[in-house]
């Protein structure tokens, strides 16, 4: 990629490229000044809607379990997500992980 990275993941802290006109948009927030794939957007929505209180548990779990998720988690994003699949027999210390693509593979 010939542009050099200059944004951070919310979700799992990987470095990635985004452009300047998503940076500079000022009317809405484009997914990508958030997260590098889309996968790591939508676990920043289920996040979001969960810690907010407008996703019960159980829908977040749902919805988690529908992304592909990151080897790498932030820490505040992995106790967050520890959290909501923990359903009360055992805390969830690994949640099984979905080999994603690389922006090469892309």
């Amino acid at each position: 990629m010939p542009n050099e990275p200059n944004a951070v993941c919310a979700i799992c802290g990987q470095k990635y490229y985004v452009c300047h006109a998503c940076k500079s948009t000022k009317t809405l927030t484009p997914w990508r000044v958030i997260a590098d794939t889309m996968d790591c957007y939508k676990i920043y929505t289920v996040l979001r809607h969960y810690t907010n209180g407008s996703m019960p548990k159980e829908t977040a779990q749902k919805q988690l379990k529908k992304c592909i998720l990151p080897e790498t988690f932030q820490p505040h994003i992995r106790s967050a997500i520890d959290e909501i699949m923990h359903t009360g027999q055992k805390a969830a210390t690994h949640i099984p992980k979905t080999p994603r693509k690389t922006s090469k593979e892309k």
